[in-house]
């Protein structure tokens, strides 16, 4: 099974490809891609996060490390909203952080997930919330 995960609690958006297998009584992980796209120096002015501007710099970035991550150009990406099947490889479940965290930039993810799982035709039950703080619980699962 491949999961795409997707984090933007804070300021800092977070894509992986996850590879699962072994089931429920041997569960092994393996990291395939992992990216991450920082805004410290975005919000370093303020001397803090912006909440608006961090929204705003999850919505620039979540297509760019998706393209990265499957090999699509950014402009192919915007401009048809259609991802080619072909290109990519098969995801079976979309994880996406919904909480703790930012509200603005939580829904910005939470909508960027939602918009894949329509354009990969899959089921609502292959989109996932993940609390963000049981994900830091169970990352001694994954293989380094």
């Amino acid at each position: 099974m491949h999961i795409l995960s997707i984090e933007t609690s804070c300021d800092e958006t977070s894509l992986a490809l996850v590879e699962a297998k072994g089931g429920i009584r041997k569960p092994e992980f393996k990291i395939q891609k992992h990216l991450i796209a920082s805004q410290i120096e975005t919000h370093r002015p303020w001397g803090g996060v912006v909440p608006n501007l961090a929204k705003r710099e999850h919505a620039k970035n979540l297509p760019v490390l998706f393209g990265k991550i499957f090999g699509i150009s950014k402009s192919k990406f915007l401009i048809s909203k259609q991802i080619q099947k072909s290109k990519i490889q098969k995801i079976d479940l979309i994880a996406v952080t919904v909480g703790p965290g930012l509200e603005p930039c939580l829904w910005q993810g939470i909508d960027f997930a939602k918009q894949l799982t329509k354009n990969f035709q899959l089921s609502t039950n292959n989109l996932v919330g993940v609390n963000h703080l049981h994900g830091h619980m169970y990352s001694f699962l994954l293989a380094q």
